[in-house]
């Protein structure tokens, strides 16, 4: 569980990263006033940390190097 957690960990502020910069723009382009806009950013920042947790902890297995195929399977023989 340790290196499941690890990539969780390095892969999670990307995820939030991403999610954070869609709901941003989403939220430029609604017509809010400038309070409703800061509360709403708020409202973006906890809802982006709870939905890319499980994201990160989902996709971390898929990550892992050694349920990757081996580079020489790969390779030509002889080359």
């Amino acid at each position: 569980m340790r290196t499941r957690f690890a990539i969780a960990a390095l892969i999670w502020p990307m995820i939030q990263a991403v999610l954070f910069g869609v709901g941003v723009v989403a939220l430029l382009a609604a017509p809010l006033s400038p309070s409703e806009l800061l509360t709403a950013v708020w409202w973006m920042i906890a809802a982006t940390c709870a939905i890319s947790t499980p994201l990160a902890w989902g996709m971390a297995p898929w990550l892992r190097l050694r349920d990757r195929p081996h580079p020489q399977r790969w390779s030509r023989p002889g080359a």
